[in-house]
């Protein structure tokens, strides 16, 4: 069983909170260790609970609260090894140790009860991932920040039974938005992020697939809105002859949210 608190999801800064019968994990800390605390007190948990950090690009909307953390507590930190590594640089720049642990691509690791497996995605950073997180009966898939949904991250969802998926921008919004064109063609490359049409075109094929639980994540606070994005996604869902009726689509709050997802 895995409780699941998408604690903050936007542009602006990402933790999620994952609990499984004895563990307690962070997927990215990227607000600031203030922050940090109080999302866990909103969920009735405090930061001596968590059993380790899962890090999935070095990022400052994912790292954000890294060094005070660090600084404050012995946690162990996980993450790829190009980016344990510029992590470790930065934060011994600030005269502060780490308890970082190195891992690998597609080589399983366990923290207690649970499995956990980083995989490769497509972003503008030294070694993005995402995390498939697996106890002995249920998996989650986690992928956010990432151009383009590879077979590889696709194979990594087709075996989880909660996906956690990026639906970063609207293609109109971005394009008529105030950012200088250099950033939009970042957004839009395939080192940049997933929009609501290729989130929804993924959700489509999953949920043909029999899948049926979906968290969409991390979506724009310039270039993206819930209205916008359920709408485009269910429109595509409809259109590939999934039935809205057998699916759970959920949307992450960009803020602090004590909202909770159960998994068993």
């Amino acid at each position: 069983m895995f409780k699941i608190h998408p604690l903050y999801s936007s542009s602006s800064g990402n933790m999620f909170h994952i609990a499984s019968l004895t563990t307690n994990i962070l997927i990215d800390v990227g607000v600031s260790y203030k922050a940090i605390c109080d999302g866990l007190k909103s969920i009735n948990t405090d930061i001596s609970n968590i059993d380790a950090v899962l890090i999935t690009h070095e990022h400052i909307d994912h790292i954000k609260g890294l060094p005070l953390l660090c600084r404050k507590n012995n946690i162990p930190i996980y993450a790829c090894i190009d980016t344990a590594a510029y992590i470790n640089e930065e934060l011994t720049s600030k005269n502060i140790q780490a308890n970082i642990h190195a891992i690998e691509y597609d080589k399983p690791f366990r923290i207690n009860d649970i499995e956990i497996c980083a995989f490769e995605t497509s972003h503008d950073a030294v070694m993005p991932c995402g995390y498939r997180i697996s106890d002995d009966d249920k998996t989650i898939t986690f992928a956010t920040d990432l151009g383009f949904v590879s077979p590889n991250v696709m194979d990594n969802f087709k075996v989880s039974d909660f996906a956690i998926l990026e639906s970063n921008y609207d293609d109109t919004m971005l394009q008529f938005g105030k950012y200088p064109f250099p950033l939009k063609q970042r957004i839009k490359s395939i080192k940049g992020h997933l929009s609501n049409d290729a989130c929804a075109q993924t959700l489509a094929t999953l949920a043909n697939e029999g899948h049926t639980q979906f968290l969409i994540a991390h979506m724009s606070e310039n270039n993206n809105n819930l209205d916008i994005a359920k709408q485009t996604i269910e429109s595509t869902l409809t259109q590939n002859g999934v039935n809205l009726d057998n699916i759970e689509l959920n949307f992450a709050s960009k803020t602090l949210s004590s909202e909770e997802y159960t998994i068993c």
